[in-house]
């Protein structure tokens, strides 16, 4: 009697030195995948593929860096024959008051959230078509409806969201899948600061409920899902409402001292 032995997947993840993207990885390499695991902070790389172990491959890569990109796309397309799944985790929130924020640090939020995860995409079209895989893209309760203090990235994960509903489509034809997906408030390092803008404070879901509901949404081939689902209801809110979520902003995003220009 021949035994069939399922193919092991081959898996990406960037940012996944810390919160979701190390819930990602730390997932995928559990249930026997092979992890190519991106993140900026090479320190941080280490100790992931140590206390992972097994077949989990690293590379520091700043995905601000068309150059750096480039680099990793050469490295793929000799060493990554097909990639099952790729999973955008990589992202920077850049809040504070638009008036007083630099340019620089507005685009930085643009390069890495946004480019970062449309140029890697593109990067990864050979492999992903070749093994007719996935996408996931983290957009955010922010790219359905802006807050105050979050203007960078608010803008930058409103363009990742609907730059996924342009391309999901086009994809399609070439037999790869796109996930959107839409975390309301993730207990992560990002959002542990002290310094987050107030309407980031809150009851939060942990990265591992997010990878769980993710990777079910994966394996059913679902356009969109919402972490929690109470997240849908900005979606439907800004559809029938967005006056009820103008004021939300304004009065639970805005500290006292910054409602008002001088």
């Amino acid at each position: 009697m021949n035994v069939v032995v399922p193919q092991r997947r081959s898996t990406l993840v960037t940012g996944a030195a810390s919160g979701i993207g190390r819930a990602f990885a730390t997932a995928l390499a559990a249930r026997g995948d092979r992890v190519v695991a991106l993140d900026v902070d090479e320190e941080a790389l280490a100790v992931l593929a140590h206390d992972l172990g097994g077949d989990v491959v690293t590379h520091v890569v700043d995905l601000a860096a068309p150059s750096a990109i480039e680099r990793l796309r050469e490295h793929l397309a000799a060493h990554e024959p097909a990639l099952d799944l790729v999973v955008h985790c990589a992202g920077i929130l850049g809040a504070g008051a638009f008036a007083d924020q630099p340019h620089a640090e507005f685009a930085r939020v643009v390069q890495v959230n946004l480019l970062g995860t449309v140029h890697l995409t593109h990067a990864c079209l050979a492999q992903l078509a070749r093994a007719r895989g996935t996408v996931v893209v983290l957009a955010s309760t922010a790219s359905l409806h802006g807050w105050p203090l979050l203007a960078a990235y608010s803008a930058a994960k409103g363009a990742v969201e609907h730059w996924a509903e342009a391309v999901r489509p086009e994809l399609r034809r070439h037999g790869v899948w796109l996930t959107t997906v839409f975390p309301l408030l993730v207990d992560t390092p990002m959002l542990q600061r002290g310094s987050v803008p107030p309407i980031l404070r809150g009851r939060r879901v942990s990265a591992e409920q997010v990878v769980t509901r993710t990777l079910r949404a994966v394996e059913r081939r679902r356009a969109r899902l919402f972490v929690p689902a109470l997240a849908r209801l900005v979606a439907v809110l800004h559809g029938v409402a967005p006056r009820a979520l103008d004021w939300w902003g304004a009065w639970r995003g805005l500290p006292p001292a910054t409602r008002s220009m001088t």
